[in-house]
């Protein structure tokens, strides 16, 4: 067997019960060409067997808390291996990416078996419902595709779509880790599954009845509050903004100086906030327009456009500046500065326009589309 070819199983241990110390882990191995060893790694530890006749086994002698994810991998190769060090050394000098042998198994027994496909890449795990779970999740989660974008109809279709599947997931299975770590990854990161990650908000209602229902089950290994806290915090960001008073929050031009955001109320009525970073594709890509409607309502006493990039760095952002001739304020925001900005004013992707009244210091339209910019200043 070529001694570049690897495959890694990201492995969660989830103990639900008391196993004591030993846990077998069996395995046969599919391949053209069988290697010779197979490494499990875990937490600082490396453990090694051989390989022999497709075959391989691991008889882990170690104390699993219960209840606690463990994390391991799995690999297969010819080479020899002491240590996590030798891996990564291994993988720096062949240039290699471990990522393109990824299998993902969650040991819920002290007696489990797999079966490893290196040519398809494919690890089945049996007698195991945890593993059925976290197939049927990751099945649906895979049909998010951001290398096509479909229209908008399409993607609130397919949004709506995934998130019913999940919860009919989740609501499937009793209340065990699994679930409080996939719901806690849904609730604080849904890019990783939605077009528009205001679903979660769209669905709240099912959403927090799924957290009851799981929370009856008085399960020790789902934790219902830090779940329930998921779910306020998601609540808190994505809720409409309208009315709801400006933070005072510090602001720093291209020269270094700060000064509070409200200083900039005095000149005009309404504020047009742009949130925004030189990271942010789609923040670029409107740039465009977003300096037309501006040069457009520039004798409009009115209004004042302001650029806020957010999560950026200084020296990156200034150079993105110099490059190109805003007539419009720009200004960049430390997170460390007010870390509860983005949650007050429901920023949650970029870009994000905010329009502020300045006379109450008050969101008056949060949560548009620049082509929508147009219409919304006309009413104002």
């Amino acid at each position: 067997m070529n001694k570049l070819l690897f495959v890694f199983t990201l492995t969660f241990l989830a103990i639900s019960n008391n196993y004591g110390q030993n846990i077998r882990l069996k395995f046969r191995v599919y391949a053209d060409t069988l290697p010779i060893y197979s490494y499990l790694l875990m937490d600082e530890d490396v453990f090694k067997t051989e390989i022999k006749n497709g075959t391989g086994e691991f008889v882990i002698n170690k104390i699993l808390d219960k209840g606690h994810f463990n994390f391991a991998q799995l690999a297969l190769s010819d080479s020899t291996f002491t240590n996590r060090e030798d891996f990564f050394s291994f993988f720096r000098r062949h240039q290699i990416s471990p990522t393109n042998f990824f299998y993902s198994l969650i040991i819920d027994s002290s007696d489990l078996t797999m079966d490893i496909n290196v040519k398809t890449h494919q690890l089945d795990v049996y007698g195991s419902d945890l593993n059925k779970q976290r197939i049927e999740f990751e099945t649906i989660a895979k049909s998010f595709d951001l290398s096509h974008i479909p229209t908008m109809e399409e993607q609130v279709e397919g949004d709506n779509n995934r998130m019913s599947r999940f919860l009919k997931i989740l609501a499937k299975y009793s209340a065990n880790k699994l679930s409080e770590e996939y719901l806690a990854h849904l609730l604080g990161n849904p890019s990783f599954y939605f077009y528009n990650s205001s679903t979660v908000f769209q669905h709240k209602d099912s959403i927090y009845q799924l957290i009851q229902q799981l929370k009856k089950e008085n399960s020790p290994y789902f934790g219902s509050g830090r779940i329930l806290k998921k779910y306020q915090d998601m609540v808190a960001l994505y809720e409409p903004k309208e009315n709801v008073p400006v933070p005072s929050f510090l602001i720093t031009n291209a020269s270094g100086q700060s000064k509070y955001m409200k200083e900039l109320y005095s000149s005009t009525d309404y504020l047009i906030i742009d949130f925004w970073g030189t990271w942010c594709g789609p923040c670029i890509a409107q740039h465009p327009e977003l300096q037309r409607i501006a040069n457009e309502y520039k004798d409009n006493g009115k209004f004042k456009f302001v650029g806020i990039a957010v999560n950026d760095k200084f020296a990156t952002w200034k150079q993105y500046l110099e490059k190109h001739a805003f007539t419009y304020e720009n200004y960049i925001f430390e997170n460390k500065d007010y870390p509860n900005l983005r949650k007050e004013l429901g920023i949650y992707s970029f870009p994000r326009y905010v329009i502020v009244n300045t006379k109450e210091n008050k969101v008056v339209r949060s949560n548009f589309q620049i082509d929508q910019l147009r219409a919304i200043l006309n009413t104002l």
